[in-house]
């Protein structure tokens, strides 16, 4: 019976340890150690009573497994709890070892080097969110007209005429951007980027969840310090916002409870604060009605981007195919805007270069070719007068011309990439943007 009940708590100590490994989030190091060195003392104690040598084998095989997994997570913990000088902090044996215990065992007297390389680690992975590169203007974004007012009026204008926001006129500081997937949502967002001077943040919820509990807290609350440490006023924008702010549940786990409160704290903090007005928060969801109804009532807009209109439709099959030669009448191009009826503004991206890709398609297959007056070669049918015979590999890559872009390229792009945005998913969109969410006037 008792070799029966070495077994038992060797298989449970396993189990243990593997769900807790298969962990995205939380994961518990230590609880993993001290499973994998109580399944060893049971091992132990079961090969030294195993008289047959064929178990025995297994049983040391299995020893010697259990004796490498337990070095490997020894060698994980020393790296957390060392410290830029080398010191190392012996991690307690009943405390979960996660971002918030090794930051409260390196604060303690001897550890503020340790502390201070956390902090460091932390302002890095913020700085990298830090957008840098600003190609993007408003005049590349078709349509969203009201967007791109109540973008210009909530940070453009109070940084370029500071003097015309004064007394009760304040500029608004949180903006919720929501709507169909590829509308366009982050791409205003990175429009905003370069029509400013100002610090740019463009994070997403990779940027701020750590599988450490207490570390995303701490990343957070690091963002928001960051941002009113800058000079002028700075615009956080967080991308997928619904991913981390979810309805909360009574059934949700402890720690993303915890990521919700600070993320509410520093929203409310940005009011409540003497540096309220050096931050400008704007986020965008595919999702909004599994945002927690706390955040949406700190949005003080909250914006539909809508699938593109005609107007907007054309703009962007024009913008997508910019310096391609075209053949197309306007009664070409009013076909393209009617049969791309309910098209994102990624659907239209899509297709659009699908249609491009034609004339390239055409090349590989072309048998004959004329000479232009410049001397390049382009594809023509057999009975051309004086063309010649070639295969594309024939030809010097130089000197290939492809032929312009025509209506049948695009209505066959049409028949490979469809829309991608169901009529379901637009009346929910409606139906919130009825409750909550604000439209574009005309």
């Amino acid at each position: 019976m008792e070799e029966i009940s070495f077994y038992t708590d060797a298989i449970a100590c396993l189990k243990q340890t593997l769900r807790e490994g298969d962990k995205d989030s939380n994961v518990d190091i230590q609880l993993m150690l001290r499973n994998i060195q109580r399944c060893q003392t049971s091992v132990e104690k079961l090969k030294h009573n195993q008289e047959d040598q064929f178990f025995k084998s297994a049983l040391e095989k299995l020893g010697r497994s259990l004796c490498s997994q337990a070095d490997i997570l020894e060698r994980k913990i020393t790296q957390l709890n060392t410290n830029l000088c080398g010191n190392l902090l012996p991690p307690s044996r009943h405390q979960p070892l996660t971002a918030a215990t090794t930051t409260t065992e390196v604060s303690e007297p001897g550890g503020s080097e340790g502390q201070t390389s956390q902090k460091r680690e932390r302002r890095s992975a913020i700085e990298d969110t830090i957008l840098n590169s600003r190609n993007i203007k408003f005049c590349d974004v078709a349509g969203l007209a009201e967007a791109k007012q109540a973008l210009t009026e909530a940070i453009i204008m109070p940084l370029h005429y500071p003097k015309l926001f004064t007394g009760g006129r304040k500029p608004w500081k949180r903006i919720l951007l929501f709507g169909p997937p590829g509308t366009g949502k982050s791409r205003l967002a990175q429009a905003v980027a370069a029509e400013i001077n100002s610090t740019f943040y463009s994070v997403s919820s990779a940027d701020l969840i750590s599988s450490w509990v207490g570390e995303s807290e701490k990343l957070i609350k690091e963002l928001f310090c960051h941002a009113t440490s800058q000079p002028g006023r700075s615009v956080i924008f967080i991308d997928e916002i619904d991913s981390i702010c979810r309805q909360r549940s009574s059934r949700e786990e402890e720690h993303t409870r915890r990521v919700k409160t600070e993320l509410l704290k520093q929203m409310e903090g940005a009011d409540n604060s003497g540096t309220s007005d050096k931050i400008f928060l704007l986020c965008a969801t595919n999702c909004p009605w599994e945002l927690d109804s706390a955040f949406l009532r700190r949005f003080q807009k909250r914006i539909y981007i809508p699938l593109p209109e005609n107007a907007a439709r054309l703009q962007l099959i024009k913008l997508h195919s910019k310096d391609t030669r075209m053949n197309l009448s306007e009664e070409d191009w009013g076909m393209l805007v009617d049969k791309t009826e309910g098209y994102s503004g990624s659907d239209i991206a899509t297709f659009t270069l699908g249609a491009l890709f034609e004339p390239v398609r055409d090349l590989q297959a072309s048998l004959h070719w004329r000479q232009l007056a410049n001397g390049q070669l382009a594809p023509c049918n057999s009975s051309f007068p004086g063309a010649l015979s070639f295969t594309l590999s024939d030809i010097p890559p130089d000197q290939i011309v492809p032929r312009d872009i025509n209506l049948s390229d695009f209505l066959k792009a049409l028949q490979a990439h469809r829309r991608t945005v169901t009529d379901e998913e637009l009346e929910k969109f409606h139906k919130f943007t009825q409750h909550f969410g604000e439209t574009e006037t005309p």
